[in-house]
């Protein structure tokens, strides 16, 4: 995703949800501050390995009320042996319980902050995301393991104009931001676990239990925004695409299919290229 791609896109979501511009830009500025500030690896370091691990099968995990029959499959399968994993903010908790780690993690760090950690102490690469309503979160974050940093597989993304220094793929909630990192690297084979685009919001949707059933006008408001972005972006990505949730609705582009039936298409893919 190129930002002359991305800003017309960009500029309806604010509109559609009155959010400020300058406030995502200023939120942007304080992430490449501390981004610079600490000894963190280049940004092209993770660029390269970005393109490494989206050479193979993914899957993208949402922290939608499925995930955990979802990961009780995925388990069962040891799918994570060959496809990488991609957990949305939240979803890392249930997998840091199930002690597998991903590969990427994607967050705008109002997930558990210790599952985020644990995932970059086990060399996931982590992407923080900068929009205007998470400030606080970001320094907090640095103020709390910037000294442990260095060397990190950690980068940061914005939503609005991400300049030379952050990157921006795509997408808008952290779920649709995982599934956009698969179109823009091209992944091979995409699946979908946790994504059921409903009502009710999964548990690891957020680890503030106050937080759960509030302003759930505007979680579904956004969720419906996912939607409409990966209807419009899915047919630029040249490869499979399945969603696997055991629940919720359909995704448009993800076809659904049985996670033995994926695992087969994995499998096979995994025979064919030699990984």
């Amino acid at each position: 995703m190129e930002w002359s791609d991305w800003k017309n896109r960009y500029l309806d979501i604010l509109e559609r949800l009155k959010i400020k511009q300058k406030d995502d830009e200023a939120s942007a500025k304080l992430l490449e501050q501390h981004l610079e500030s600490f000894m963190i690896i280049s940004r092209s370091r993770i660029h390269q390995e970005l393109v490494k691990i989206f050479k193979r099968p993914i899957i993208v995990a949402g922290a939608g009320p499925s995930l955990e029959s979802d990961l009780i499959q995925i388990k069962k399968l040891e799918m994570q042996k060959f496809a990488h994993i991609i957990t949305a903010d939240g979803a890392t908790t249930a997998f840091r319980l199930n002690n597998i780690i991903p590969k990427v993690v994607v967050t705008d760090l109002d997930g558990e902050l210790k599952s985020i950690f644990w995932a970059l102490r086990k060399r996931a690469l982590i992407l923080i995301h900068a929009h205007g309503d998470n400030p606080h979160l970001i320094s907090m974050f640095f103020r709390k393991y910037g000294s442990k940093l260095y060397n990190a597989m950690l980068w940061g993304t914005s939503q609005s104009d991400p300049g030379k220094t952050l990157f921006n793929f795509g997408g808008f909630t952290d779920g649709d931001r995982a599934i956009f990192l698969g179109f823009h690297f091209q992944a091979p084979l995409i699946g979908l676990i946790g994504f059921d685009f409903g009502t009710k919001i999964g548990k690891f949707s957020t680890y503030k239990t106050e937080l759960l059933n509030k302003d759930l006008n505007q979680k579904i408001t956004k969720l419906n925004i996912a939607i409409d972005l990966l209807t419009e972006f899915y047919p630029k990505h040249n490869g499979l695409r399945y969603n696997l949730t055991s629940s919720g609705f359909s995704v448009p582009g993800f076809p659904n299919i049985s996670f033995k039936d994926f695992h087969q298409k994995v499998f096979e893919y995994k025979m064919s290229h030699d990984i």
